[in-house]
Parts: structure tokens; sequence; C-alpha cells
């Protein structure tokens, strides 16, 4: 058979385990030592061990550091990624808090992420407080490009968001007609309506039973 086939068969038997038992079965591998983008393309091997598993994990890290980052993506599961640190007491791995990007970029954007997200419309002198060794300039500087690479959303106004979701969060959208709110017509949820009611109109009750 072709190497394909061969990667695929090997897995497969380990799956059959996994969905037979109804236990999780993890495969340790081998990623590439040529990166990719992909993270996917990293396993060693051709594509049918990816193919075959339900899902696949890949933690990588730079030579030298403790932090790495763990990819995740899957037919059941969200694609995502989570920063983690190694513990050399413990051998283990621990989960970090925030997102991955607070801890893959420099000190200074990590620390204006974490005020921006605690205080949406915050303007670089609102920052400064948290970054005494760093001037307000560097700061203004720095909020610009993280605008530009997508981190921030930044207003007319000169404030700077997390996210477009952030800052328009609680405006509901309004008619240009009859200056009234306007709620979409599949959100009319009547008073004492539960969410299982609510749910059959899109079918996600039979999803769930399906799952089950």
């Amino acid at each position: 058979m072709s190497a394909y086939d061969a990667d695929y068969v090997a897995v497969g038997y380990a799956k059959r385990l996994a969905d037979h038992y109804g236990v999780a079965v993890v495969l340790v591998h081998h990623v590439r030592k040529a990166g990719s983008e992909d993270f996917l393309t990293e396993v060693s091997g051709t594509n049918g061990i990816a193919g075959a598993a339900d899902a696949t994990l890949v933690l990588k890290r730079a030579r030298g550091q403790a932090d790495g980052i763990l990819y995740v993506t899957g037919r059941d599961v969200d694609e995502a990624e989570y920063a983690l640190s190694f513990q050399p007491a413990s051998g283990a791995w621990h989960l970090l808090d925030g997102p991955v990007s607070d801890h893959t970029v420099s000190d200074t954007r990590a620390t204006i992420l974490r005020y921006v997200r605690a205080h949406p419309g915050a303007k670089p002198k609102d920052m400064a407080g948290e970054l005494p060794n760093v001037d307000l300039d560097t700061i203004r500087r720095t909020c610009n490009r993280m605008a530009d690479a997508g981190q921030l959303t930044k207003d007319p106004g000169g404030r700077y968001y997390p996210d477009t979701e952030t800052r328009t969060e609680g405006t509901p959208e309004v008619s240009a007609l009859s200056g009234c709110p306007v709620t979409p017509s599949d959100q009319h949820e009547h008073p004492g309506q539960s969410e299982l009611q609510l749910s059959g109109l899109s079918g996600a009750d039979e999803a769930e039973g399906e799952a089950e």
C-alpha cells in the first residue's frame, strides 16, 4: 500500500480501540525539523496520520525557551492555540493565562494588550502608568503599529479597543427609517420561552441528540 494508506491504517487501529471502549487514546509522535505556517504539515509522516485521528495537537517552542504554544485542530473541536509554560521541577506543562498573543509579543505590547482589554477605549496617556519606563511617544507609536497589525482597533478619537466587537458592544442597530432599535426577525424571544424551544428553530436540539 501507499505511505499515506499505511499511516492511515496505523492510526486507525488506535481510533478503533478508542471508539470501541469509549476512552481517549493519545499517540505521541514527532514533528519535522522544517517549520511551516500550517502546523499540520509539520507532523512527521504523511497526511494519513492527521487524517485518521479525531484531533491533532502540535506543541511548539523555540529552542532554549520555556514557553510554548499548543496548536489544536480536529473534527469535534474548535481550532485553537494555547500558551503553555514548562515547569522543570514537575516536568509538566502549565496553561498560561490570556491569549497566545500576550505571550508571543514584546513586554510593552503585552502590557498594552492587557490594559486595553481591561479598559476598552483607553488612550496612550492612560497606559503610561502601566509602563513607567516607556515614554509616551513610544507608547503612541507602539499602539499605532499594533492597530496596523490588527492587534488593536483605533477609533477616530484616538481611543483603542481590543477588537471591533468590543467597541460596538452594547450599541443596538438603529433603523434608519424609524430611529428604533432593530431586532433580527429570528431573535424575537417570547416571555417564558426556554432555550430548548428556541433551539428547535435552528435544529440545535437534533444536533444535541445526535451528540448524546
